[in-house]
């Protein structure tokens, strides 16, 4: 029998969120076209080095093992994409907007859910609901540092598509700082490599055959 292992991670110092879709869901492109049911989600940007990120990977690791002992890892999928690579594509289109990446890990996460939210409020840590949401939605930008939960998932192969692990999200604090990230993919973009791999709530990972970013 299967050990199930819990995903949820919770931040412990804030990252840098690009793309987010928070308050509304968005469908995703692939060849211009839009596919699929909307989505909640966002990019989190993290420093490989970072305490945060070895301990995401280490968890996805062990709920990947739990599910498939004796696999490979490195024929899974997993949410983490190396910026170097992003900032690469997009060099190779002529842009220079996503050399902010270079050097950092991606971890891509979507919901069909929509995600709790948070800010400092008054001097106070606030949930956001009702006119207080909508009041502070410029406080979730590109480019905003924030702490998030993190759901991951072991998910199974879908058509020619390998299994792996997903990061669904959860919540989202916002620290309404931060250096704003303009111009660059869309979230649409960013995402489209995704597209039908999506069973039930989307699972869906960055990191692909060949993908090494060393367990």
């Amino acid at each position: 029998m299967t050990e199930k292992t819990d995903g949820i991670y919770n931040l412990t110092s804030p990252v840098q969120m690009v793309f987010p879709a928070l308050y509304e869901p968005r469908k995703f492109k692939a060849n211009g076209k839009e596919s699929g049911d909307p989505k909640y989600g966002a990019n989190f940007i993290f420093d490989p080095a970072s305490e945060d990120f070895k301990a995401i990977r280490a968890l996805a690791v062990k709920i990947a093992k739990a599910k498939w002992p004796d696999r490979d890892l490195h024929t899974l999928k997993f949410p983490f994409t190396q910026g170097d690579k992003l900032a690469d594509k997009r060099k190779e289109a002529g842009k220079s907007d996503g050399e902010y990446q270079r050097g950092k890990v991606v971890i891509v996460s979507r919901s069909k859910f929509e995600p709790r939210l948070a800010v400092i409020a008054n001097g106070k840590l606030t949930d956001l609901e009702g006119d207080l949401k909508t009041k502070c939605k410029n406080q979730f930008y590109s480019g905003a540092l924030c702490y998030a939960q993190l759901n991951f998932v072991a998910y199974d192969a879908v058509g020619a598509n390998p299994p792996g692990i997903a990061a669904y999200l959860n919540m989202v604090f916002s620290l309404n700082k931060g250096e704003r990230i303009g111009g660059g993919p869309s979230a649409a973009e960013v995402f489209k490599s995704y597209v039908g791999t999506v069973v039930d709530e989307d699972p869906t990972g960055g990191l692909g055959v060949g993908d090494e970013i060393p367990f």
